[in-house]
């Protein structure tokens, strides 16, 4: 009885906290690949996420199992289905006096982006963030003066 308990002690047991351990880094390390998977596929979603890619749903850079955390215009989004359509780009999720449409990008939500909108306005989950750029790209503006110019 006593050698058993001494194999037990000496072999299988840390045998067996070896394999509790590998099993905790293996759920682990899915649950952060999964979480990373599942924002790249959420945001394929979208028509526009420059510059602000995992930021545009997320209060941090790069979102994990450990800390993903939805910002105002994610949890909006979150409710909608995970889709972007009329309905959320016509939000003003982080209050900031800016439709989501237009700081994403796509101000009709049809999930095309507006003219030659290659990057976000502003974040949609950021308050006072409603960026400096343009809100009409350059061939719209060409457009527009052309008929006041009378060209």
């Amino acid at each position: 009885m006593k050698r058993q308990r001494a194999l037990y002690h000496h072999t299988i047991q840390p045998m067996a906290e070896l394999a509790v351990r590998l099993t905790v880094l293996v759920v682990v390390l899915v649950m952060v690949a999964s979480s990373a998977q599942a924002t790249q596929q959420y945001m394929d979603r979208l028509p526009v996420v420059n510059p602000y890619l995992c930021l545009t749903c997320h209060t941090v850079e790069n979102p994990s199992g450990g800390d993903s955390t939805l910002n105002p215009f994610g949890t909006d989004f979150e409710i909608n289905g995970r889709v972007w359509d009329y309905h959320l780009a016509n939000l003003n999720s982080d209050g900031d006096g800016c439709l989501n449409g237009v700081e994403i990008g796509d101000s009709d939500g049809d999930g095309v982006a507006d003219g030659n909108v290659t990057e976000q306005a502003g974040n949609p989950g950021v308050v006072d963030n409603c960026g400096s750029g343009s809100l009409v790209d350059e061939k719209t503006w060409d457009a527009l003066k052309a008929m006041f110019d009378g060209r």
